[in-house]
């Protein structure tokens, strides 16, 4: 088993919740300039004539469709500023903003043609920091217009130039040192181009300055200022902010790439600037805008010089998803992580900020995806890239010294989700299952069409009834004292990043969902549910639980967890009576081709290679009809979901066959029983290898103290584990599981064993170690399951709860009592789903964290089919479990 804990679902959500750094952005506009400025402004460089047009670019189009959803309106641009209108220039800020996780602005102020800007600090109603970007023509222009006012002003019409460069280097060291001050920026790409003259010439400057006062009127306009366009001026002007930039190691930008209309696409080709990189080494230069459409050739600079940075803004909002995909792509072919920055661009209207955070954010995710896909990273490196390109590396680069504050507004968005669900239609996808697993651990779903799926039930969810969650497997009858009544309802909310595409039923997807509270005007008049955050969640959701589990365990342990899971089963003539199609024996070659096995075991497995899952290996076992198949770990949630997927596929593939796949724990009285092994390992993050010490189990302190917690709630866990009465025929002796409670150490006939991946460490250390949890069987909930374990090995850490004994070598049922008692081997599974509930019931800590409402819920029901149970044969018990597992 691998030690890369670092999956899909964790790099999306990393993705989805980290924040971000903006490394180049513009001012908003005053409440009073925004009524004049056209909203599509913020997604063209176009201006005039030409804007109309914009209408018509997907681009556009796409972020039409995205701001329609998040103002939950028509997707049209007339229907979002009807929207817009409503509200105020604030709330409208404040809006866009919430969602979007910028922590830090870096604001050039310099982009003002539009009229009055928000001032720097202003921006700090919408984000935790403010800082500001210099413009050196800007100031050169401010500089240049009060001198040549007041020149015009007497009769004197020379302008000293060393008055001017005094002023110049004044003003330059004034905002290099100014604490709110972190860069500079140049636009001499709209000037005279990029190919900057490194060679200072004082007496060529001092011409052009003299040139410029004579022409002063001309250049100046009613508005007060004055645009420089000179290139001698331009390039002198340029030296000396770099050369001060340098001095107090601040980094300078630079446009690269397409503007607007009025300057020379041509002459912003960032390969223009190795001059002056190479003329100052010491200088940290920016290539703003990904230099699109050169962004090859900014990422080669970056890759050559040290001191080159390439910041990824511009090409969010103003370029179609597909344009998007491939400048980052283009960008990670040559260029280091490490010198890639994220910005918005944003400027003027904070939906060019929102737009373009969650496109980057989209764009992110989608690239590092195909990365890992392509064997180019592995996901612990692609989420490292990550959050280098969306925070560290702008931290590092401008001194910030910020603490990455996540997105705490609630559950992580796959992002390609949607995209997932375009590309499900194409391929002929009529309905999306909408499944979910209840505490009898029964899978159920309701089926949709995909379009209803993809306008409705995606943002607003499915209702459900409450007592759908508890219903016994016997039969859809509620028991009494579960927490739920006939009354009420609540909403499946799908979770886009499970949605798979069934393979062996064409037309039919399948997403897992998590259930929220359906509030209702009545629940929260009456008390029954607030409006908090918190009581969305409706409590009787397993895979919510697990998902807290995890989460609170890489929070407070700085741990995370795979889990592999081996698959069990037999197939039976019909589902009536237990009759095998073949009489396998454990990988015997005669296995196969007694039957058609050999052709169902392979349409299973390639249908699950389809939908994602990962088989290790696939066999007959030891029992007629049995088989096995053995899938690659993944962390708990996701292998949870892909435990439900794979036992769906397995039974529907074999119904097509003519055939009966069963879990059923023992569906043959006299033979050995079938179970779903589950292999669990963790990681401490931050950590390159797992400390060791001289314990003779080779264990961690960490892995003992887990191992330890298991074994202290292990009767307990079986009332998940071992969920029906059956479950307890195979919890035997001498029937590979074993009855007493105890480690062991590559032994198949105990509960638990330490399984050694054959792998040393520096020291002759076994570093890859996972525990194989053989009590389990395959009418369990995963996910509850995965919960109990985790749960309860984790409060072994907390505790620091420590092994009795070490590991089991010998076959515990071929110990006498006095042995036994020697090697601390002296308690004994439960030997009933009675035994395992009591134990359930008075396991405080597994309460306290698995909650409430679920234990109550979960005992309730299963105290029911045990009375419901209680006076039926074992063949009746049977039948009745065939028809349900």
């Amino acid at each position: 088993m691998t030690n890369d804990v670092y999956d899909r679902e964790a790099l999306l959500r990393i993705v989805s919740t980290f924040p971000l750094i903006d490394n180049h952005c513009h001012n908003l506009l005053t409440s009073d300039a925004s009524l004049i400025c056209p909203l599509e402004v913020c997604f063209s460089e176009a201006r005039g004539n030409a804007l109309k047009d914009v209408l018509q670019t997907s681009a556009l189009k796409r972020c039409v469709r995205q701001l329609a959803e998040f103002y939950n309106c028509p997707p049209t641009l007339d229907n979002i500023k009807q929207v817009r209108d409503l509200m105020s220039h604030i709330d409208i800020c404040k809006t866009c903003f919430k969602p979007i996780g910028i922590q830090s602005l870096l604001l050039d102020d310099g982009l003002d043609a539009l009229g009055d800007l928000m001032d720097v600090q202003s921006h700090l109603e919408l984000v935790d920091v403010a800082r500001r970007i210099v413009r050196i023509e800007s100031i050169a222009e401010k500089i240049l217009y009060d001198l040549a006012t007041s020149v015009a002003c007497t009769d004197q019409k020379v302008l000293n130039f060393s008055t001017f460069e005094e002023q110049l280097k004044k003003q330059f060291e004034t905002y290099a040192k100014s604490e709110s001050v972190v860069a500079f920026k140049s636009i001499a790409a709209y000037g005279s181009g990029l190919n900057i003259n490194c060679v200072l010439n004082p007496e060529a400057a001092a011409i052009a300055l003299g040139n410029f006062i004579s022409d002063f009127e001309s250049l100046s306009n009613k508005k007060g200022s004055v645009r420089l366009i000179n290139e001698v001026l331009i390039d002198h002007i340029l030296n000396l902010a770099v050369d001060i930039a340098v001095q107090h190691d601040i980094p300078i930008q630079f446009h690269t790439g397409f503007g607007d209309s009025n300057f020379d696409l041509i002459a912003s080709n960032p390969l223009l600037l190795r001059p002056l990189i190479e003329k100052y080494p010491n200088a940290k230069f920016v290539i703003l805008h990904a230099a699109y459409p050169y962004t090859r050739q900014a990422g080669y600079l970056a890759s050559v010089y040290s001191n080159v940075y390439v910041d990824i803004g511009l090409v969010f909002s103003l370029n179609s998803a597909s344009g998007q995909q491939a400048s980052l792509r283009e960008l990670l072919e040559i260029c280091p992580s490490n010198k890639i920055l994220f910005s918005t661009d944003g400027h003027y209207h904070p939906e060019s900020f929102y737009v373009a955070a969650i496109q980057g954010r989209e764009t992110l995710s989608k690239v590092l995806l195909e990365s890992v896909e392509n064997d180019e990273l592995s996901y612990e490196e692609a989420i490292k890239v990550a959050k280098q390109i969306m925070f560290e590396n702008s931290n590092s680069l401008y001194k910030l010294n910020l603490t990455p504050k996540q997105i705490d507004n609630g559950e992580y968005k796959d992002v390609s989700g949607k995209q997932r669900i375009v590309k499900l239609k194409k391929m002929g996808v009529k309905f999306v299952r909408i499944g979910f697993m209840e505490c009898s651990n029964q899978y159920r779903f309701h089926i949709v069409p995909i379009d209803r799926f993809q306008n409705h039930i995606i943002k607003n969810g499915l209702r459900n009834m409450r007592a759908n969650t508890a219903f016994p497997y016997y039969g859809d009858v509620l028991p009494e004292n579960v927490g739920v009544n006939e009354t009420g309802e609540l909403l499946l909310k799908p979770d886009l990043s499970t949605l798979i595409h069934l393979p062996y039923n064409p037309k039919h997807a399948n997403v897992q969902v998590f259930f929220e509270n359906k509030l209702t005007p009545v629940d929260t008049q009456f008390g029954k549910i607030d409006n908090s955050p918190n009581s969305l969640v409706f409590p009787l959701c397993p895979r919510t639980c697990l998902k807290n589990i995890i989460e609170s365990a890489r929070k407070d342990l700085g741990i995370t967890f795979l889990i592999g899971t081996e698959f069990e089963f037999v197939l039976l003539k019909d589902a009536m009576s237990p009759i095998s199609v073949d009489d396998t024996v454990y990988v015997a070659a005669s296995s196969f081709p007694a039957s058609n096995s050999v052709e169902i075991l392979d349409r299973i497995v390639e249908s699950l290679q389809i939908q994602g899952i990962e088989v290790k290996q696939f066999h007959s076992d030891g029992a007629p009809g049995k088989f096995k198949i053995v899938t690659t770990p993944k962390s708990p949630l996701i292998a949870a979901d892909k435990v439900v997927v794979t036992r769906q596929t397995i039974y529907d593939v074999a119904a097509q066959a003519g055939v009966k796949a069963t879990f059923v724990p023992k569906p043959f009285k006299e033979q050995v029983g079938t179970g779903a092994y589950v292999h669990l390992s963790f990681k401490e993050i931050n950590k390159s290898q797992k400390i060791v010490d001289n314990h003779p189990s080779r264990l961690s302190p960490y892995e003992r103290s887990f191992i330890a917690g298991v074994l202290y709630h292990i009767k307990a866990i079986c009332a998940f584990a071992l969920p029906t009465d059956l479950s307890y025929t195979r919890i035997i002796d001498n029937c590979w599981t074993g009855s007493q409670i105890c480690l062991s150490v590559e032994n198949r006939v105990t509960p638990i064993r330490v399984c050694y991946r054959p792998k040393t460490g520096p020291n002759g250390k076994y570093l890859d170690i996972h525990f194989e949890y053989k009590f389990v069987d395959g009418t369990s909930n995963p996910y509850l399951v995965f919960s109990a374990i985790i749960a309860s090995g984790v409060d072994g850490i907390k505790k620091g709860m420590q092994l009795t004994t070490n590991p089991m070598l010998d076959i515990p049922a071929s110990l006498n009592n006095e042995e036994r008692i020697e090697k601390s081997v002296i308690e004994r599974m439960p030997t009933s789903l009675p035994d395992a509930l009591k134990a359930l019931k008075e396991d405080k800590k597994l309460i306290d964290v698995l909650g409430e409402p679920i234990i109550r819920c979960y005992t309730g029901v299963k105290e029911d089919e045990h009375k419901y149970c209680k006076s039926l044969s074992y063949e009746e018990q049977l039948k009745i479990l065939l028809m349900r597992f």
